[in-house]
């Protein structure tokens, strides 16, 4: 049966909604991004290696390579609220047992349900804003439910430091996931009352993902993004604390820069580009802002710049997730239904990008630990998130204006 009015189809409770997939995916990246600033205690309690350490910080990452995918197109076929929940559980588990790991391989096993929980939420809110909210306000969604990341990955980063051991901090932040996850099982929805939502078969989304140009040029630019992100945050504390001899306190504080001025970009982009009716131009200045203002965030440090550029190209950071994943809920080719597994597409291929970048490209460079490695380092980050121009070149765009 059809709503009559826009007030029943969708209705105010989407804010409590969103407002828990809000806080469960907050407390999933806190629970990640507490490893950076833990990382020169993490190395000597547990005896790791720098390639090791590197494999437990982007485990969650590997695992999103498959879990996206997964969990997406396992939305389209059972819903958002029987997916999510099992994965914030197993987040939570997973964040709370870390806190007893004796070695390398226990944590690593941890990380990695870590990683199932945070991706395999992620990949399910587009279709979330797809159901519940109306076109006029998908990219003030997305900029919310993104925004829940960037704080996320400020706590971590901030907050570790001010515990008294890393045990403590698993223990403490394992537990609030947990909560987080029980509130979302108790008061989750998969659509408002009287919406029917089309579950079509788990590889459709996929399918669809694949089929489309647009999707598989987003694809690379997420590709790019989240490798740039993942190998800056999880290098640019160490690397302030040996080349520069920054306080692990000060050094957690300078990068959690980058994820608090995300936040701002979080929220501000979206509103303004759902204002504007245009994507790309975001993009475009995203992938220009980025690499200028980190790589010379390291070149200036450590300084006052150092601050002030990793705030800004935070802002960068920030503009990027919001409208990326808005795009799948504005293309022709992709209906309502198939949101979930093409999304899960997308992230699948994030993923990739925060394990071979960080791992393959960058660990290999600045393993010898050396200001000139490090220098090497970020300026081969710096290239590769300014070569996202180039997909976005080809790109369709899925504003308003493009549509029209």
């Amino acid at each position: 049966m059809g709503l009559s009015t826009e007030a029943e189809r969708y209705p105010k409770y989407r804010w409590v909604i969103l407002g828990i997939a809000w806080l469960t995916l907050l407390c999933l990246y806190w629970s990640w991004f507490l490893i950076p600033s833990l990382a020169s205690h993490l190395s000597l309690d547990l005896g790791l290696s720098h390639l090791q350490y590197t494999l437990i910080f982007t485990a969650p990452v590997m695992m999103g390579i498959w879990c996206a995918i997964t969990a997406g197109a396992a939305a389209d076929r059972f819903g958002i609220r029987r997916v999510v929940a099992i994965a914030a559980f197993l987040g939570g588990v997973g964040g709370l047992a870390r806190a007893f790991a004796p070695n390398f391989e226990v944590m690593f096993i941890m990380m990695c349900l870590i990683g199932i929980a945070a991706y395999g939420s992620m990949s399910n809110l587009p279709k979330l804003v797809a159901i519940w909210f109306p076109p006029k306000q998908a990219g003030l969604a997305a900029g919310i439910y993104t925004m829940s990341i960037g704080l996320g990955l400020t706590l971590g980063l901030f907050t570790a430091p001010l515990f008294p051991d890393w045990q403590t901090a698993f223990t403490v932040v394992g537990i609030i996931t947990l909560v987080a996850a029980c509130l979302w099982a108790l008061l989750a929805r998969n659509a408002p009352k009287g919406v029917e939502i089309k579950m079509p078969p788990m590889i459709s989304g996929i399918k669809k993902g694949l089929q489309s140009r647009n999707i598989l040029l987003v694809c690379v630019v997420y590709f790019l993004y989240m490798g740039m992100f993942t190998a800056f945050s999880g290098n640019f504390p160490e690397a302030l604390e040996l080349i520069h001899h920054i306080s692990p306190a000060t050094a957690g504080a300078i990068t959690a820069m980058l994820t608090g001025a995300a936040i701002l970009g979080n929220l501000l982009v979206p509103a303004l580009s759902d204002r504007l009716g245009l994507r790309k131009p975001f993009i475009y200045g995203a992938a220009i802002i980025i690499p200028i203002s980190l790589f010379f965030a390291w070149q200036l440090a450590p300084s006052v710049a150092t601050w002030v550029l990793v705030f800004v190209g935070g802002l960068g950071v920030g503009t990027l997730p919001p409208v990326i994943l808005t795009m799948p809920l504005e293309l022709p080719e992709i209906g309502q239904e198939h949101v979930g597994g093409t999304t899960g597409l997308m992230i699948s291929a994030h993923s990739v990008g925060g394990v071979v970048i960080p791992l393959l490209v960058i660990s290999p460079i600045v393993s010898a630990g050396t200001s000139g490695a490090y220098t090497v380092g970020f300026l081969v980050i710096a290239l590769l998130i300014a070569a996202a121009i180039i997909p976005t070149l080809f790109l369709r765009e899925t504003g308003r204006k493009g549509r029209g």
